[in-house]
């Protein structure tokens, strides 16, 4: 399967799933990167040098792979994917190679059921670092 037939089977299945909250999807290699899919209203957000340091930090994710298998593996299994998430986006970075990747952007609210969880922890870290401000002020 080639670059562009992967690209268009990727964005299929997401868009299949995920419908219009599919922000990105971009593949990369150390040298170069593919735009399968980016929303109008993302795009317009990036200028070229933001993307540029997108890609450079994502590039540099993937450098962790080997490490972090070290440390968890025996515990977890393989590391797979890093997952961030944002006040309006949730990233995925699928590690393929040393700098090479898939990323996936999706608005954090088709997350909203499922990060409930995540949600709660992170109420109660904001609160309890807002009382240990106040304390310690």
């Amino acid at each position: 399967m080639d670059t562009t037939e992967f690209g268009e089977q990727i964005v299929a299945l997401l868009q299949d799933e995920v419908g219009d909250h599919l922000r990105s999807v971009i593949g990369y290699t150390s040298e170069t990167y593919t735009i399968h899919y980016i929303r109008k209203d993302v795009e317009d957000a990036y200028s070229e040098e933001n993307l540029d340091q997108v890609l450079e930090e994502l590039r540099l994710e993937t450098l962790e792979k080997e490490y972090l298998n070290t440390i968890f593996q025996e515990m977890h299994g393989d590391f797979e994917y890093r997952l961030d998430m944002f006040g309006d986006a949730v990233e995925m970075n699928f590690v393929v190679a040393d700098g090479e990747g898939l990323e996936v952007a999706i608005d954090r609210a088709y997350f909203a059921q499922e990060d409930r969880l995540a949600n709660s922890v992170l109420q109660l870290v904001e609160r309890y670092q807002g009382e240990e401000s106040s304390s310690s002020g």
